[in-house]
């Protein structure tokens, strides 16, 4: 089990294992946050924060919900809206720690235009 945690510790989130390959997403927002996602399900990678530890941000279509540390601000992760993607979570990798993702392959996402992948 790994854990992930923004900076200021008060939100931490529990993975099975170390991810294979991770998202580098170009939407406009993904781009901003500069994070690395790493996909998982909600079985599979467990939030640990205290009510009202993080705080929600959706726009556009609100098909996935980000969520943010209330302390520090740190992007954690987002999760899907629509009834598909709600199994999903996708974490900031970033939050890990670099030898935890050292040799996992980074794939870039090409969400600002043909949301395909560019590899």
């Amino acid at each position: 089990m790994l854990t992930a945690s923004c900076h200021c510790g008060a939100v931490s989130i529990e993975v099975a294992r170390r991810p294979r390959s991770l998202t580098q997403c170009t939407c406009s927002i993904c781009r901003r946050y500069g994070a690395l996602w790493y996909y998982c399900t909600r079985h599979s990678a467990h939030v640990r924060a205290r009510r009202g530890a993080t705080i929600p941000y959706s726009w556009n279509d609100r098909t996935i919900v980000f969520h943010h540390c209330s302390t520090c601000g740190c992007v954690t992760h987002y999760t899907g809206t629509r009834r598909a993607k709600r199994d999903r979570i996708a974490v900031n990798a970033r939050m890990l720690a670099p030898a935890d993702i050292a040799n996992a392959r980074i794939r870039t996402f090409d969400g600002a235009d043909t949301w395909k992948y560019l590899d």
